[in-house]
């Protein structure tokens, strides 16, 4: 009775589905008893622990490798040994008892650190017994790393509402010492923001709050030509545009803001030194530009402007009129110097001098 049940769920076991994650696939590790079943030849069942080496010992068959091997798997190899001295063997292994095994959850969790390990544990149920996930945490970006022969196997998974996914976490099944990577989910933006940088999804929902926590984008930026990525996929959007700037804002998003092709840089004696950009018929003379930065300072020398056009420097006159149309071009940089201030310590000793001067005419 009892080597034909065993049989039975060795059978059973051959039908369960499989998959990096699935149920079916524990992987025998030292310290599991198993049940080794033969079909018919009951002085061939054994009972047996699996050695610290990973190795189990049968009659007949020897000395086998069971860790890292599914219950199908070993009960395959058995069969096969079996094979060159009993006529078709029907094998089966049942895990009956597991050693004691941990994994470990990090990050973006409640309650980071080591937990056990019981039998068909999943991601999703060893997220809950971490304390569940943070609020910053990055649900579809859950990482498992698995030793599998000496060498390091990562695994993606995410938390999906579609368990019948291979990368499900309510499906992925942990074995022994896998550690469970939570991210934190963030967002990057590059270019010509005021504060570029990588920041916590948090809260916010769009491109625009991303944008805003950012710092906003720069006078000389070019808002229409940016790029949004996920992933390997990369989009040109139009930041200008409402609808774009409502677009939800994802963990692990890059957006890309570019600075205009045609600037202008206007530095010194001016009320808003700064970039601008170059705009046909609308900032493309020197008095455009002044105005633009929100005009002269009253130590603004108008007359003495320098233009850096590449490796050249050019004097301007703008207080001519044909100086405040002098046409700029774009990358062109206008330095407007301040006026010569008078030796102000000299004042002082000359004034010093003549009091002391008269008070001896006295």
């Amino acid at each position: 009775m009892w080597g034909r049940l065993a049989l039975l769920v060795g059978v059973l076991c051959l039908f369960l589905p499989g998959g990096a994650g699935s149920a079916s696939d524990y992987r025998i590790s030292p310290g599991d008893t198993l049940e080794v079943a033969v079909w018919g030849y009951e002085d061939l069942s054994r009972t047996v622990i699996v050695r610290p080496d990973g190795n189990i010992s049968l009659p007949v068959v020897g000395e086998l490798r069971a860790q890292g091997a599914t219950p199908v798997e070993l009960a395959q190899q058995i069969t096969t040994s079996l094979s060159r001295w009993v006529k078709n063997p029907r094998v089966s292994v049942i895990v009956k008892s597991f050693a004691q095994h941990q994994i470990f959850v990090l990050g973006a969790v409640a309650r980071p650190g080591v937990y056990p390990l019981q039998p068909g544990l999943t991601v999703a149920e060893a997220i809950a017994l971490a304390g569940g996930f943070t609020t910053n945490a990055d649900r579809d970006h859950l990482t498992v790393l698995r030793k599998e022969q000496a060498r390091d196997v990562k695994f993606s998974v995410r938390f999906t509402d579609n368990p019948l996914r291979e990368d499900s976490a309510v499906r992925f099944v942990l074995q022994p010492g896998d550690n469970l990577i939570v991210s934190e989910a963030t967002f990057t933006v590059t270019g010509a923001v005021a504060r570029p940088g990588v920041y916590p999804v948090g809260t916010l929902r769009n491109l625009e709050e991303a944008l805003a926590t950012a710092g906003g984008t720069l006078t000389f930026a070019d808002p229409s030509r940016a790029e949004v990525q996920v992933g390997e996929r990369v989009e040109v959007v139009d930041l200008l545009d409402t609808s774009v700037r409502q677009r939800p804002l994802q963990a692990g998003m890059t957006i890309r803001v570019p600075e205009r092709e045609n600037t202008l840089f206007i530095i010194g004696e001016v009320a808003r030194a700064g970039a601008y950009g170059w705009i046909k018929g609308r900032c493309e003379t020197l008095m455009d530009a002044l105005t633009a930065a929100g005009g002269p300072t009253r130590e603004a020398r108008l007359e003495r402007i320098v233009v850096n056009r590449g490796n050249r420097f050019l004097q301007v006159n703008a207080t001519t009129p044909q100086g405040a149309r002098f046409p700029l071009q774009p990358t062109d940089v206008v330095i407007v110097p301040s006026r010569p201030r008078p030796n102000y310590e000299w004042t002082a000793v000359l004034g010093t001098l003549l009091a002391t001067y008269s008070v001896f005419r006295r």
